[in-house]
């Protein structure tokens, strides 16, 4: 239970109910059972997929991003190397002589906060490798060149929020974390044992008596402008990400291109693990039809969203790296610095995935509300997601009778279903707050080849970016049923 949950919810207007009734509009948790979500009604959300753990797992995620680097090459090389042991052992020890001069680190395949972890180099000692031969994790490159500041290494932590997987909606925070070593940084083989040199987890590096809190500018330490001493020193272990972007611009370098090359890196990896995750929400229903696939209740494929910490490692050329994806990133504070970005980004997130009270509780008076006769079902019980009504064929066809059309043309054939989608779609981005839309996007044409097939939904919103995307509201050419917008300021 997280203060930066719990404040918002109650300063949203929101109150925690028994666990027992239905009468509720959102269930923050771990992730539900397959009985909670087929009992889910449309209106009602939680903050997890079924089967998110193919994106946290480090064997299962580095799974599927092979799938997609075998097929795809260069373009999906994102994230180091790796071989899933002890299976695939013989295919590492073999890479490993080849590459003689390589370091390595080896992680348990679902563990966090740095547990575990250990860092040598190919010149293995035989005990270590019969060792290896038999503990199931993952071992990966080591990444030997990181960009370094005031000679620390550091990562990022970046907060990523889908809101659906069909259609594919990715939302980046524009606050994040960086968060430093405690140690200054050396390519010694000799320093490979010292944790809190080569690892950046914070809870790794606050056992530090170096670690210093950042106090985001409430105590005297945080006066200055630059986030570095005069010595280059880095004057917190942890920055936000606007403390990056300064630092960059003294440095004459590139954030923006670093920022679009991250957001690339998300996208690619979300679609990597989305035919898995269909196979899980299918197999939580209970019924085929991919996305399609409706709960008992009336779960859809909006009944879910989710915030994904994405850790980054940045290397001296600014390319950056995946390290591996939290399903359950901590949301505690436990600095000024963390509570101002947590608690931004819990509330953004819960206003972008637009939580409202059924209408069976609105209140008919200043001081009554309705409540339904007990176990009578809400009136917008048959509220869905848009598009969430249609079949796997119908949209098929759907698909079939856009995808050859240009963009303008297929935004003249779209039917109220399209159009839907589209405004729902515009209505979230315009109520994002500090959450950055990463997809859909105007350049999502260069990500078709990443999927079997593009869905109807995804191919709907391309379209609608590619002829224009907001800029389409402010046209007089729009369909007669498409509700006009009134006002163009984002909240």
């Amino acid at each position: 239970q997280y203060n930066a949950v719990i404040n918002i919810l109650r300063q949203g207007g929101l109150y925690r109910v028994r666990a027992e009734t239905n009468r509720w509009t959102v269930l923050w948790s771990l992730h539900p059972s397959p009985d909670q979500l087929r009992r889910f009604s449309p209106v009602q959300r939680t903050n997890h997929f079924p089967g998110s753990y193919h994106l946290g797992r480090k064997d299962l995620i580095w799974r599927n991003l092979a799938k997609m680097q075998q097929r795809f090459g260069k373009e999906y090389q994102i994230t180091p190397q790796g071989y899933i042991l002890p299976k695939a052992f013989l295919a590492w020890d073999a890479a490993r002589l080849r590459q003689s001069d390589a370091l390595w680190i080896w992680k348990p395949c679902s563990q966090s906060c740095g547990r575990g972890i250990t860092i040598f180099s190919s010149d293995v000692p035989e005990d270590q490798l019969r060792d290896l031969a038999k503990k199931r994790g993952i071992v990966q490159r080591y990444i030997p060149n990181p960009l370094l500041i005031g000679g620390r290494k550091f990562d990022l932590r970046i907060y990523v929020v889908v809101l659906s997987y069909d259609p594919l909606k990715i939302y980046v925070n524009f606050e994040g974390l960086v968060r430093f070593a405690t140690e200054l940084y050396s390519e010694s083989v000799e320093t490979l044992q010292s944790r809190m040199m080569h690892l950046t987890n914070y809870s790794v590096n606050k056992q530090n008596p170096a670690f210093v809190q950042n106090l985001d500018g409430q105590g005297e330490e945080d006066k200055e402008d630059a986030a570095v001493d005069e010595s280059g020193q880095p004057r917190a272990s942890k920055w936000s990400l606007s403390e990056l972007r300064i630092h960059f611009a003294r440095e004459g370098l590139d954030f923006g291109a670093l920022w679009e090359a991250m957001k690339d890196l998300v996208i690619k990896t979300l679609i990597a693990v989305e035919e898995p995750l269909k196979g899980e929400w299918c197999k939580t229903l209970g019924e085929d039809g991919g996305w399609s696939a409706r709960g008992p209740g009336g779960a859809h494929r909006g009944s879910c969203f989710e915030i994904y910490g994405f850790d980054i490692l940045v290397d001296r050329n600014l390319k950056p790296w995946l390290l591996e994806v939290n399903i359950c990133p901590s949301l505690s504070s436990g600095s000024p610095l963390d509570k101002r970005i947590k608690t931004k980004l819990v509330a953004d997130v819960l206003t972008l995935v637009g939580v409202h009270p059924p209408t069976g509780l609105w209140k008919l008076s200043p001081d009554s509300v309705h409540w339904p006769a007990s176990g009578a079902a809400f009136p917008d019980e048959n509220e869905a997601a848009a598009g969430c009504l249609l079949s796997e064929d119908g949209m098929a066809k759907r698909a079939l009778k856009l995808a050859s059309e240009s963009p303008a043309e297929a935004l003249a054939l779209f039917d109220e279903v399209a159009w839907e989608l589209v405004v729902e779609t515009h209505e979230e981005e315009m109520r994002s707050g500090g959450l950055e839309m990463a997809f859909p996007c105007p350049g999502a044409s260069r990500y078709v080849q990443y999927w079997g097939e593009e869905s109807y939904c995804n191919l709907v919103l391309r379209k609608w970016q590619e002829a224009g995307g907001a800029a389409i509201f402010r046209s007089k050419k729009l369909p007669p049923w498409v509700p006009r917008q009134v006002c163009f300021r984002k909240t």
